[in-house]
């Protein structure tokens, strides 16, 4: 049963994010040109390992949840260092004010693809 609700909320978000994406790509962002048939993760590993390494073993890695949520498709959609706006579509429990602390991101606290605190 857990399972089943996990698949549908991450459908859920992934739906709601999808919508919502539209504002959340700053001009300028472009993907080099791939070959987009080939996932991310294949192209990652082999070009930068350290990225690819950091995102399998994180909670995202271990539940699949994809490169795209956070940076887009790479065609439609690509945003090399996304903001909050994807985190909160499934994290909005953790949402910060952040006018009470001196960070202004999430990833002023968490490194981008472990999700780990910085030390």
């Amino acid at each position: 049963m857990k399972k089943i609700t996990l698949i549908a909320l991450m459908s859920i978000s992934f739906l709601l994010l999808m919508v919502l994406a539209t504002g959340f790509a700053p001009k300028g962002d472009e993907h080099p040109d791939v070959d987009f048939s080939i996932s991310c993760l294949e192209c990652h590993a082999e070009n930068t390992p350290e990225v690819a390494n950091a995102w399998q073993g994180s909670k995202h890695g271990k539940f699949k949840v994809g490169c795209f949520i956070c940076h887009g498709d790479g065609v439609e959609r690509f945003v090399a260092k996304p903001n909050d706006e994807p985190c909160m579509t499934c994290h909005s429990s953790y949402e910060v004010d952040w006018q009470k602390t001196k960070a202004k991101s999430c990833f002023d606290c968490h490194n981008g693809h472990t999700l780990k605190f910085h030390k």
